[in-house]
């Protein structure tokens, strides 16, 4: 080693030089205070620590300031689109591309490299070119290679469809608990843009969401992600709400007299039994108006009859207020015989 180099490097490690021996004195006057003779395992181990730091800075100092080439991963974003067009495959997330520059600026690099917006046309694309123009502002970094160096990208027009959303939960209720009347989503409805080819046939947008809830007995309100799998396709909506309202459920009963739709002038019919129990699901809230008001009716329709040679129908249940979130349980009996009415 020639002087030149001794007298470098000896004044690059003399301020380190310096303040380990500053250390290693006030460690000796410590002991020096305290009556100590020999030098304590926590004093080595913390000249060793403060040592090793200032040597790890140092090495960084040294080394950093000089050029190098590393590998990253250049994550690539859609540029301009031709207008009216739109990409049939999404372009690759990230190219591989090869940067010679300093040490602290691949360093940078390296951690966090900036995304490269690719102008699309149709045909073969020049990735190294649009790279290296990206990374052109950067001082002292080159772009050495790019893998792939092109795409070749199809285009195709660009078609714009509303498609309503759907999402089916899997939702177990506590005991004596359900909903009231249908879950919403808001919205309920998404355009969805893309490739003709991508677009055309879709009729609906699936959102893709866990929906398995158990032991439900209060209101639900849901944010669900909008994710799109297929990175050619964008959509409006990032985000909706499911709402559904829960409540708790009691039973009820009605007695229904069976009545008669439909029937020609100058027939009548008689029906054995003639009244119909229904049996209801009702929230407790709403029990008391329910068992008031006219909620069911019971009836024959004469097409039910007509033609019919076994003298037994089945009754129709059908529910007379919408104000209700009332659930038909079960009705008895399932089926009624009938005879005709001859007036004399």
């Amino acid at each position: 080693m020639n002087k030149t180099s001794k007298n470098i490097i000896s004044r690059l490690f003399s301020p380190f030089i310096r303040v380990v021996k500053a250390i290693d004195s006030a460690l000796i006057g410590l002991r020096k205070d305290n009556e100590e003779e020999y030098t304590s395992r926590e004093e080595k181990i913390t000249v060793f620590v403060v040592s090793y730091i200032l040597a790890m800075i140092l090495w960084m100092v040294v080394n950093l300031n000089g050029s190098y080439s590393i590998n990253v991963d250049v994550p690539l974003a859609v540029g301009t689109v031709p207008q009216g067009m739109a990409l049939v495959e999404a372009i690759p997330e990230a190219v591989q591309a090869e940067i010679n520059g300093e040490g602290w600026k691949l360093i940078s690099l390296k951690s966090n490299p900036p995304a490269v917006p690719v102008d699309i046309t149709s045909g073969e694309i020049d990735v190294f070119s649009q790279v290296r123009q990206r990374f052109a502002p950067e001082q002292d970094v080159s772009v050495i290679d790019v893998t792939p160096v092109r795409l070749r990208l199809a285009l195709e027009p660009s078609i714009r469809k509303k498609l309503p959303l759907r999402w089916t939960p899997t939702i177990q209720y506590a005991d004596r608990y359900g909903r009231m009347g249908e879950g919403v989503l808001e919205p309920d409805s998404i355009w969805v843009m893309g490739a003709e080819s991508k677009i055309r046939d879709l009729d609906e947008w699936i959102i893709q969401s866990p929906s398995t809830y158990e032991q439900v007995r209060s209101n639900l309100a849901i944010d669900l992600p909008i994710t799109v799998e297929d990175p050619s396709i964008s959509v409006d909506l990032e985000q909706v709400q499911y709402t559904e309202e829960v409540a708790e459920f009691t039973e009820g009963e009605l007695v229904l007299v069976l009545r008669t739709r439909n029937i020609p002038r100058g027939q009548r019919f008689n029906f054995s039994p003639s009244t119909i129990t229904v049996q209801y699901r009702v929230p407790i809230d709403q029990y008391a108006k329910a068992q008031e008001s006219r909620t069911f009716e019971a009836y024959i329709d004469y097409r039910d009859i007509r033609g019919n040679t076994t003298g037994v129908v089945q009754p129709t249940i059908e529910l007379l207020t919408q104000d209700l979130s009332i659930e038909l349980k079960s009705f008895r009996p399932q089926a009624v015989s009938y005879f005709s009415v001859i007036n004399e």
